[in-house]
């Protein structure tokens, strides 16, 4: 509660840095990221538009993680670096310039734990992210075992973050709705191959595939994408590219996400359907109703 109330009232920790930065003639911002991919949209995106608006030719590098590689170069307008013995949630230290062959003196501000959810909370209802896609990304499909004239219902069961099992809809609810949809092709995605799912009708793809090629499968052969909170929405929300999807997304708690960022995608084509459990329960969501939003 105190901490509420500190921050209403306290300066902005982003503003106050950056003033100092425009009075000092600071231009060279180095940020370390290592938290989620979907950051990158719903936080970060914001926070490089204000060092930009208040700092004129800012020049901006991520040091980031391995793994979020390809998703920072969707990001335009700024540069990064990978450390690729990063492992997620850790908070690195000043100490990991030396071990990248980094110097301080490269830098005119070192931003090592960036805090998005409270320096640009302004941004909500305000930004629209956009991710940027080039030609060079698109991947082939073909070693994946992907029908070119088949159009799919792909869905990430898990939103696989270290945190939030609340964010899950049960294994068991499904299941009962892939064997409902027994005359569709589904695709599932995300990086961990359990929980397992029968049916012929199912390919598995978790653990096999990039970002990239998840975002080509969403441009070219998924129709539906079934999604809870999670990384892969974000980057399929906010991809600033025009093709037809239907995005139909999960909410124990609708106060988190693209929904707390509260703005439409920069995709024109895409249609999203918001379904939110009572009681910040996803338990409480019925199969009957995601059957009928992916019906309709």
């Amino acid at each position: 509660m105190f901490r509420k109330i500190y921050r209403k009232l306290a300066p902005n920790p982003l503003n106050q840095l950056l003033k100092k930065a425009n009075r000092n003639n600071k231009k060279l911002f180095l940020l370390y990221w290592n938290r989620g991919l979907g950051d990158i949209a719903l936080g970060l995106y914001a926070i490089v538009h204000k060092i930009k608006e208040q700092v004129p030719n800012a020049k901006i590098t991520f040091l980031i993680r391995k793994d979020l590689e390809q998703g920072f170069s969707l990001f335009k307008g700024v540069n990064y670096i990978v450390a690729k013995d990063w492992k997620r949630g850790i908070r690195y230290t000043e100490k990991e310039l030396e071990k990248h062959a980094l110097d301080e003196n490269d830098f005119d501000e070192i931003i090592t734990w960036p805090d998005p959810s409270y320096w640009v909370k302004w941004q909500h209802g305000k930004i629209v992210p956009k991710l940027i896609w080039k030609k060079e990304f698109e991947k082939s499909l073909e070693k994946l075992g992907i029908d070119p004239n088949q159009k799919y219902i792909a869905c990430q069961p898990l939103c696989e973050t270290n945190y939030g099992l609340w964010r899950n809809l049960p294994h068991q609810s499904y299941q009962k709705l892939f064997d409902a949809l027994k005359d569709q092709k589904i695709l599932l995605l995300g990086k961990s191959p359990s929980p397992e799912f029968s049916g012929d009708h199912i390919l598995d793809l978790r653990g096999k595939t990039d970002l990239y090629t998840l975002l080509t499968l969403m441009k070219t052969r998924v129709k539906t994408l079934l999604v809870p909170d999670s990384g892969i929405l974000s980057m399929t929300y906010y991809l600033n590219e025009q093709f037809p999807i239907k995005v139909i997304s999960l909410w124990a708690d609708p106060y988190h996400g693209i929904l707390k960022q509260n703005v439409s995608s920069p995709n024109k084509k895409l249609i999203h359907y918001p379904l939110i459990a009572d009681n910040k329960d996803l338990s409480n969501l019925s199969v009957e109703k995601i059957l009928k939003t992916i019906n309709f």
